[in-house]
């Protein structure tokens, strides 16, 4: 459970078809996979409130002091409204920046910059960045407690009615109503709602029961919010109550509120058409009065190449899945990738919702890019194509809309620091010196100089409005840093840039829409668009009268031209009004057309709220103590009459912040009647695993007793051994990283058998292994696999006997991947892959399996010592969905993937070559029907020396038809 920042990500995301969780969830030591990396040990400390013991380190102990009196605030409203006080005490995690909440060990994965917070359910632990922006820190904090009471809740009557699985209550229901106890949509959710209404896109509730991902939050906002002003606010907190009652969600909440699912869905369809179509009479399309430039794309910005007439629009898009900066002619054209993103570590993220890029006369572009732990300043000259300058700063985390000077000698831009403050700074680029602007707790973004240099103007929430939310405009004086408004009002204004002409444009949702305004220095304003969708980053372009804005309609953000409102559509207006009560002269408008402007004074200021609350003000917080609980515990047991019993356990522990991982694993073999055999036959491991540094480190102890089978050699062998391991991952970039484990074993084993003429001596002695290997991984991932970029895996080990003086094995490695794109979802994917080994004991692999040689054995029958392998293949959609009707209504798949195929490969003895090369060669189809599922069959032909294998009958034939389940290579 987690928030995410509206529709934003989520609609971009739909529109792509892209998926990256298969990447992200992958294990910190699997094969492959990016890279979570902790760049800074964090000092943790603790505040303990009444309900609340609230984690975080001494940069942000002011912001922990407001993290606490809120979540005790909101804790004590939230326990009358849902009747119910949470048994335990509840953990909040709090990290200063995004940066620093990338680093959280509580996900298994990377959280994505959309991500505002999360709780997890295993023990109800909250964490959550402060973006500086007060209001929304606010408003998540509020939202995860109340899934804390949804969780709490779930458990209890868990317990009091024996259930041991309490019914699953769809994303919308629990999203929905943790956005509605915490103050509701936002503007921005309010642009998909009338996007999806005004387009007739509306799901119903049966379709909402099986959707996810970020566009279920203001769906399910408004929803909840429906119900609850229709039917009642208690039945909210019922349908939790009275969930034990019911097998399923459709029936409790056709108890709870009185109809079936079709009949509130028409309520709440008709309610939301009510809202919004009336809006269609005064609003018209992008499409209509815009001409669109860009698809899927995002902050503009304009250029005009020396020499050249024809302006340049530069954008950022993630169309092809990697996030690019591109260009293309005002007039049209075919784009051009200006700076490939998101593949390398020096270009890893553009932050592409929150911040804006600049290019100067010459045709230098200046933007924000993350670069390992901070954000970098990055100058690219544009025509050229190559970097020509990068700026960090360590006390500067984050780097947002960078805008150049006039004289092209300095650049402003929006950053946060390590405790969380976000104010402005000046660059001054010939020798690199820094100044900080601005230096206060307000939220102070998108700046943007005047035309003759001597002042900024920006977007702020240092006004009587901002600790709710709202942004107004500011003006700064550069030489003696003197702040004054130019906009005053509870609404968003939003990405201003000076003109030309001397005027400010800027976009406000002062009408509940996010409209394009444009302001004067004497106050005069008006609005200059009216869409139904929304308009953002306004670029006015005088050689051709229009706008360049980004635009949202049916569900994706695009570039679009478009001309300004004719005076008559939209009059210009201003209303003077007297001085307030301290003096400060404001011009307020009529309406909300025109713009609200303010006179020369300084704001009135504001500190954060919960300061003024003396319950923690003079807390002192306590060091962090690990204290490890069990996070998962299961078992197995199962008896074989006449041959014995097996059972078998593990356990996981860690402490509050997952920095610290303890695994227990017991097996145990009773083949015979007494308690000594069972002890005899005892098997288990213990290890731990330090994920608080950058270096990784994990260290445990084994016993092994028993006969097993190796595949590989397709022999019984018998083996008692006894060590102790561990393990190093010491990430080098996000996508790439080196990784290490070392053992040391007494080990006494007897193989029985042989391989060809060759038998393997009993071992019996002291072993030392070593491996150590390369990773990097930079792919982009479809549901069903990689699509684009590459993979690479190096992997060297030895094996040394020491009570024999000899080299028990040694292997090489290499497993190296590239995916060349043929089209937005097609791709032909190549593999390469070696294997060697040697020694007393040389390691075989098997290269036989649907994951390998396709068409082939996954046992012992293609395998050897040495062992080559070549795959290749085109990957192509089938269908995007697939829909099966039936007489009582109709069953949708997800998309169908197609794939001409083609194998070869050969493993062999190093001490005889008798396998030749075989190889397969047809077609495959898959298809996700959930992670990690994909559901894959493949239909080929073999070829080659299968002979020399002594392959079974089945295999040997020509044909084969193979059903599995996996990714793509």
């Amino acid at each position: 459970m987690g928030r995410v920042r509206g529709a934003w990500c989520v609609v971009l995301g739909v529109g792509l078809g892209l998926a990256a969780t298969p990447t992200t969830a992958r294990a910190q030591f699997g094969l492959f996979g990016p890279n979570k990396i902790q760049y800074r040990q964090f000092d943790w400390r603790t505040l303990r409130g009444e309900h609340v013991d609230l984690y975080f380190y001494p940069e942000e102990d002011e912001l922990a002091r407001v993290a606490l009196t809120y979540a005790e605030d909101s804790y004590r409203e939230l326990e009358v409204r849902f009747r119910h006080p949470v048994a335990s005490r509840v953990p909040i995690v709090v990290y200063a920046s995004h940066y620093d909440f990338e680093q959280t060990n509580l996900l298994p994965f990377t959280p994505p910059e959309g991500l505002l917070g999360f709780t997890e359910f295993g023990r109800s632990r909250v964490a959550l960045p402060f973006r500086g922006n007060y209001a929304e820190f606010r408003h998540t904090i509020r939202h995860e407690l109340v899934h804390v009471f949804q969780l709490s809740l779930g458990r209890l009557n868990g317990r009091l009615h024996n259930k041991l699985r309490s019914l699953q209550f769809p994303l919308w229901y629990t999203e929905g109503t943790a956005e509605y106890f915490s103050e509701g949509e936002d503007t921005q959710d309010e642009m998909l709602l009338r996007d999806l209404t005004q387009g007739g896109r509306l799901p119903s509730i049966e379709d909402l029961s099986y959707a996810g991902g970020g566009i279920i939050y203001p769906i399910g906002g408004t929803l909840v919010r429906f119900l609850a002003d229709t039917y009642g606010e208690w039945r909210l907190i019922e349908m939790f109550d009275d969930a034990w009652k019911y097998d399923n969600f459709e029936e409790l909440m056709a108890a709870v509120f009185g109809k079936p699912l079709r009949d509130l869905t028409a309520e709440w369809q008709y309610h939301m058409r009510r809202t919004y179509y009336p809006q269609v009479a005064t609003q018209r399309p992008l499409a209509l009065g815009g001409r669109p430039l860009a698809p899927l794309a995002l902050k503009p910005a304009v250029w005009t190449p020396p020499g050249d007439s024809e302006p340049q629009v530069l954008y950022i898009s993630p169309r092809t899945g990697y996030t690019n900066i591109y260009g293309v002619p005002l007039s049209g054209g075919k784009p051009r990738i200006i700076v490939q993103g998101e593949r390398t570590a020096q270009l890893e993220s553009f932050h592409s919702f929150d911040s804006r890029m600049d290019v100067d006369s010459a045709g230098v572009l200046v933007f924000a890019t993350r670069y390992m732990q901070h954000d970098a300043l990055v100058f690219w000259d544009v025509q050229r194509q190559r970097l020509v300058g990068r700026y960090q700063f360590p006390d500067i985390v984050s780097i947002l809309s960078p805008a150049w000077s006039p004289d092209r000698g300095s650049v402003v831009f929006s950053g946060l620091t390590l405790s969380g403050a976000s104010d402005l700074y000046l660059l001054h680029v010939a020798d690199g010196r820094l100044e900080r602007l601005t230096s206060d707790r307000y939220n102070d973004t998108d700046p943007s100089f005047s035309p003759d240099g001597a002042q900024l103007v920006f977007a702020s929430d240092r006004t009587a409005f901002g600790p709710n939310g709202a942004m107004n405009l500011f003006i700064m004086d550069v030489a003696s840093r003197q702040v004054r408004y130019l906009t005053y009002g509870d609404w968003h204004d939003r990405g201003p840039r000076w003109i030309p002409e001397g005027q400010v444009t800027f976009t406000s949702d002062r009408r509940g829409v996010q409209d394009i305004y444009v302001v004067d220095s004497t106050g005069t304003g008006r609005r200059e668009s009216g869409v139904p969708g929304g308009t953002f980053d306004p670029v006015w372009v005088p050689s051709v009268g229009m706008y360049v804005v980004g635009g949202f309609e049916n569900l994706s953000f695009n570039i679009y031209k478009l001309r300004p409102l004719t005076r008559e559509a939209a009059p210009a207006d201003s209303v003077a009004l007297p001085a307030d009560s301290l003096g400060r002269a404001l011009v307020l408008a009529a309406n909300p057309d025109t713009v609200v402007l303010a006179g020369t004074r300084e704001s009135p200021e504001w500190r954060w709220r919960e300061l003024d609350d003396t319950r923690f003000a003079r807390t002192e917080p306590a060091r962090y103590e690990k204290r490890y609980r069990v996070d998962f515990a299961g078992g197995e047991a199962a008896v074989v009459p006449g041959a014995g019993a097996v059972q078998w356990a593990t356990f996981l522990l860690s402490d509050m912040l997952a920095d610290n991982l303890l695994f227990v694993n017991v097996l145990a073999f009773q083949q015979g009647g007494g308690l000594g055999d069972l002890i005899a036959n005892f098997n288990g491991s213990v290890s731990y695993l330090n994920q608080s540094r950058r270096l990784n480190w994990g260290m445990g102890a084994f016993r092994l007793r028993g006969t097993f089978y190796e595949n590989t050699l397709d022999r019984l062998y018998r083996e008692t051994a006894t060590g102790a391991f561990g393990v190093l991952r010491y990430p080098l970039s996000r996508f790439s990283r080196v990784e290490g484990r070392f053992q040391v074993e007494y080990s006494d084993r007897t193989d029985f058998g042989f391989i060809g003429n060759i038998a393997f001596p009993r071992r019996h002695g002291i072993l030392a292994s070593n491996y150590l290997s390369f990773i990097h991984d930079n792919a982009l991932w479809l549901p069903t696999g990689p699509i684009d970029g590459g993979r690479e895996r190096l992997t060297g080990g030895i094996v040394n006997d020491f009570q024999n003086a000899r080299f028990d094995s040694w292997v090489l490695s290499a497993d190296l991947r590239r995916y060349l794109r043929t089209s937005l979802k097609s791709a032909i994917a190549l593999r390469g892959f070696l294997y060697v080994a040697g020694g007393e004991r040389p390691q075989r692999i098997n290269l036989g399996g649907s994951y390998a040689l396709r068409g082939y054995p996954r046992y012992t029958y293609v395998a050897g010592s040495q062992a080559y392998m070549i795959n290749a293949e085109w990957r192509f959609p089938l269908t995007d969905y697939l829909t099966l009707g039936f007489p009582f209504g109709e069953w949708r798949f997800p998309g169908i993937e197609g794939a001409l195929f083609a194998d070869v490969g050969r493993a062999w003895e190093a001490a005889y070559s008798q396998q030749g090369t075989i190889g397969s060669y047809g077609f495959s189809f898959r298809m996700n029907v959930g992670f990690p599922l994909v559901l894959r069959l493949d239909v080929g032909w073999r070829y080659g020396d299968r002979d020399s294998y002594q392959l079974p009958t089945e295999s040997r034939r020509k044909h084969f038809v193979d059903f599995w389940f996996g990714f793509d290579y």
